[in-house]
């Protein structure tokens, strides 16, 4: 029976060889070491992570890219292979960094690197819990014919993977679960699991069959409730989906409606993880206009909060990114005025910008990419806690 997924298309599997990993500064161009991974990491404020599409990276020539960026804006790039999706992870411990067939992990006292048996090429997230990190990935057809969504388990003593038996049509995780809407062909359920090295899948309600409906935000927890966005594509409509943990009820609030096909597809997220956050009473969701809805979770209430300046309009994107972070929305962009990136905060309640960093030294990536004849794209940003 054919399946349709919430996200990417069908993962074409191929058989890739381990290739080296290696540093450059934007700011030298000088290749670098790994040795200084960890100092970099220290130095850092804010993290991104860019790479080249699964289908560049057919030939094993794929690129993927840890921006690390100080308190002056200045850039360091580490380099691997691509990993479409991929993610990045920071904590009070270590940091994580993947590509298709390799982690880092990186704390004060250097950098451990590993090669992975069983190679990714679509991440979907990743994190951390009792010293261990857990990166999930859709990762494709199985020998059995089934799908297979694979997870890295592991620490600077090594990784191991462990497989669930689904295709993730959306995702979410905390210090504690990895959260999930999957089932079996055109039916779909809400999943919970352990952030555990061993699978165990519980179900906590049946979603229906799969329909038009697709996913626009991550699966977010707050207060014993599971909360997502999800758009009827015939309808041009989204409803924040909000599931009550422990009376396993559904209860669905009209969110936004679009005005045409163009107007959905140019407001899908700059990051489905990181597109929407619940901060008090209220669910925040950045569409891909830089626009930043708010609907109350109790009474279902809507409006839109505030507009990010400087996002693009249109379907040509500028590698924006966001990321939420306690009562802050960090925004990455690319200032037209200036001709240089920029991360700007917010303060969600009120929508103002409290601070502007100008970034500097990406072109030096992106014409080293050019040069490969190669294309990357954002995948994931965060900001540290300092």
């Amino acid at each position: 029976m054919k399946k349709r997924w919430f996200i990417s298309g069908i993962l074409v599997l191929v058989l890739l060889t381990v290739s080296s990993v290696y540093v450059f500064s934007t700011k030298n161009e000088n290749l670098l070491t790994t040795e200084q991974l960890p100092s970099v990491i220290t130095n850092s404020v804010a993290a991104l992570y860019f790479s080249t599409t699964a289908d560049q990276d057919m030939n094993r020539d794929g690129l993927s890219f840890a921006v690390f960026i100080n308190k002056e804006g200045q850039t360091d790039v580490f380099e691997m292979d691509g990993l479409e999706l991929g993610t990045i992870h920071g904590n009070d411990e270590s940091f994580f960094l993947e590509d298709r067939s390799h982690v880092h992990v990186v704390d004060q006292k250097g950098t451990k690197t590993f090669a992975i048996e069983g190679e990714e090429h679509t991440g979907e997230v990743t994190g951390f819990r009792n010293g261990m990190y857990y990166s999930v990935y859709n990762s494709g057809f199985n020998e059995e014919g089934g799908y297979s969504s694979n997870i890295r388990v592991g620490n600077k003593d090594g990784f191991k993977t462990i497989e669930i038996p689904y295709y993730l049509h959306m995702s979410g995780i905390t210090e504690d679960e990895l959260m999930m809407v999957a089932g079996e062909e055109e039916y779909i359920s809400l999943f919970t699991m352990p952030l555990q090295d061993s699978v165990q899948i519980e179900e906590v309600v049946p979603l229906g069959k799969v329909g038009d409906r697709l996913g626009l935000s991550p699966i977010v927890k707050a207060d014993g409730a599971y909360f997502m966005l999800i758009s009827d594509t015939q309808k041009l409509t989204s409803e924040l989906y909000r599931i009550d943990g422990q009376a396993k009820t559904v209860k669905m609030f009209p969110f936004l409606t679009y005005k045409d096909a163009e107007d959905y597809r140019i407001r899908v997220p700059y990051n489905l993880r990181n597109a929407a956050a619940v901060i008090g009473d209220t669910f925040y969701y950045v569409d891909g206009v830089g626009e930043v809805h708010s609907i109350h979770v109790d009474t279902g209430e809507t409006g839109l909060a505030f507009s990010l300046e400087g996002a693009s309009t249109g379907s040509l994107k500028m590698s924006e990114q966001t990321y939420f972070q306690d009562d802050k929305l960090h925004f990455f962009r690319y200032d037209k005025a200036t001709s240089e990136h920029t991360i700007d905060t917010y303060d969600v309640q009120t929508g103002k910008k409290v601070s502007t960093l100008p970034v500097q030294g990406l072109a030096d990536m992106f014409d080293y990419t050019n040069k490969k004849n190669k294309r990357i794209s954002p995948y994931d940003f965060i900001v540290f806690d300092k």
